[in-house]
């Protein structure tokens, strides 16, 4: 049996290795924070070598997709416009399960101020945000995001970029650096199944096995993660939406120029790693694991 405190050093140890590993590699950015990186080898079990593949295909479709991941501003008017249609709120506390909850709804219903490219854009930074700022205490053990469907609309639908939905599912499902336990979507209309007629040709099917769908004010949602989680407005303790938005609002605007700033994110095209010493660290590394 391996005690928490073995298994915490065990995990700092890997970190060092993975530091290392990843600064010789020339054509990623010399300055990825620990902090980023510890969250990649978390979400492999200290696997070095399945962190490093998905480091480098998470900086590799940043890169593919600059216009969402690079080229971004969370105080610029679409994003500004985005968080005054929608919530986009990390909830605060874990589940007994050790769970980060997400939660995401529209809080005006009108369409034609709905703008769906700069909600995957506004969805990445709240992300990147989240990830470079969890300096403190335990990590997640996985992630649940909840969606509320309250007010969306057919001509939300209609809205819908093919382009950044594709985009977007391919991160979120290949390179986002979490381990996805389960979905939620609560308030679920009528229509449903034209949404997924848009949604579902993009979603693996070990993924959309993850999703719970939920009629309209039930409970069944709190069978999975305790309703006290949640904000007031759903019947929590975690306190009002407003003010847990008000929190990631600074938080994104503390964290402004770390998004913004392209040498946190671009690849160097014109290096290729070609360190002998960094490839034979790989290959030693590759059966490393954590149980």
């Amino acid at each position: 049996m391996v005690h928490i405190k073995d298994d915490e050093q065990l995990m700092a140890q890997r970190l060092v290795e993975f530091e290392k590993l990843i600064k010789a590699q020339p054509q990623l950015p010399h300055n990825i924070s620990t902090t980023l990186l510890r969250r990649f080898l978390h979400t492999t079990r200290g696997n070095l070598a399945s962190a490093q593949r998905l480091l480098e295909l998470n900086y590799s479709l940043r890169n593919k997709h600059a216009q969402i991941f690079i080229d971004r501003d969370p105080m610029d008017a679409s994003s500004l416009q985005l968080l005054q249609v929608a919530d986009l709120v990390p909830l605060p506390g874990l589940t007994p399960e050790n769970n980060k909850l997400l939660f995401y709804r529209l809080i005006d219903y009108d369409a034609d101020k709905f703008n769906f490219t700069a909600s995957i854009k506004v969805f990445f930074m709240v992300a990147d945000c989240r990830f470079a700022t969890e300096t403190e205490g335990r990590l997640s053990d996985g992630e649940i995001p909840i969606f509320d469907m309250a007010g969306y609309s057919l001509r939300h639908l209609t809205k819908t970029a093919l382009t950044a939905l594709r985009v977007y599912m391919k991160f979120v499902q290949e390179a986002h650096p979490v381990r996805l336990k389960e979905i939620h979507v609560l308030n679920c209309p009528t229509y449903l199944d034209k949404v997924l007629t848009v949604v579902k040709p993009f979603i693996k099917s070990e993924v959309f096995k993850l999703i719970h769908f939920h009629l309209p004010n039930a409970d069944t949602p709190y069978k999975h993660f305790p309703r006290a989680m949640m904000p007031e407005e759903y019947g929590g303790e975690a306190g009002k939406m407003s003010d847990l938005k008000q929190h990631w609002m600074q938080l994104l605007q503390q964290q402004r120029e770390y998004l913004m700033d392209v040498n946190n994110w671009q690849l160097n095209k014109c290096k290729k790693s070609s360190n002998n010493a960094a490839n034979a660290m790989t290959q030693s590394l590759k059966t490393l694991e954590i149980d």
